[in-house]
């Protein structure tokens, strides 16, 4: 599976690693809370508009004392995020990021919407059980297993890189963000041919042997996992211009299938 010279001169944008964060954290199907050497899942989490993360800490987790002791200095505690493809894979682990910081009480400081999601209707009664915390990040680390993260192998094998917290604090999640785990599993199952017909373009012919699996949907483009003889690789096919909405992906893709398939009729929905 190698790129022919005429298509890999074109490299399309990808998303940086401070957005790539973001996005994690926002999208995570698991989040744990790690404190010294014990780790607590954390059922419901919220990325404030700072980047900080929102959430309820049961009773028996260790941040649970900042509920009794709010004034106790907070140990230096990490949330691991884990982003798990919507597409069955090999390995559907995509990335990992952990933010490492120091907890506070978040108390009336946390947008309306983003309690009501946490605690439900009866805010009081659930921060009397569980209390509201906030963790406010001093470091940034990411691990992103897709594209350049796969080794000569087809492996998992991308290195753990500090995100500049200025950067991430800055950054913003990606647009199609809700969008994404419901659209690749309908790529995958409605429009494979088409799909496949993407990946023969990028990569300047396909063999039949090839199984080719959507991975990744950004505004910039899909991210697609050819296997062949149990080895991986990714080829992402970028639109003509960034994406924010769900229409504006469904005419983005159709034009990239246009292009690659000429006479093609588009993707019908």
């Amino acid at each position: 599976m190698t790129r022919s010279s005429v298509h890999a001169t074109r490299v399309p944008p990808r998303p940086a690693p401070a957005d790539r964060a973001r996005t994690l954290l926002c999208s995570a199907s698991q989040l744990r809370l790690c404190v010294g050497d014990r780790g607590e899942e954390v059922p419901r989490h919220v990325v404030d508009t700072d980047g900080s993360l929102l959430f309820l800490a049961p009773l028996d987790s260790p941040a649970a004392v900042l509920r009794v002791a709010p004034r106790l200095p907070s140990p230096l505690v990490s949330a691991v995020a884990v982003d798990v493809a919507s597409v069955p894979q090999a390995d559907r682990v995509r990335g990992r990021v952990r933010l490492t910081g120091r907890l506070e009480r978040a108390d009336g400081s946390v947008p309306e919407p983003a309690r009501t999601y946490l605690v439900g209707p009866d805010p009081q009664a659930a921060e009397a059980a569980m209390p509201l915390l906030r963790l406010r990040p001093e470091r940034v680390a990411l691990a992103w297993w897709c594209e350049d993260g796969l080794d000569a192998a087809g492996r998992a094998g991308a290195p753990v890189r500090d995100v500049p917290l200025a950067e991430y604090v800055a950054a913003s999640p990606d647009p199609l963000v809700q969008l994404e785990s419901a659209w690749l599993p309908h790529l995958a199952r409605d429009h494979h041919d088409e799909a496949r017909a993407l990946a023969a373009h990028a990569m300047g012919g396909l063999a039949d042997a090839v199984d080719v699996r959507p991975l990744a949907l950004d505004r910039h483009g899909v991210v697609l996992r050819l296997y062949l003889h149990g080895r991986a690789h990714d080829v992402r096919v970028g639109f003509d211009r960034p994406v924010t909405c769900g229409c504006d992906l469904h005419d983005a893709v159709t034009a990239l299938v246009r292009r690659a398939v000429p006479g093609h009729r588009g993707l019908s929905c």
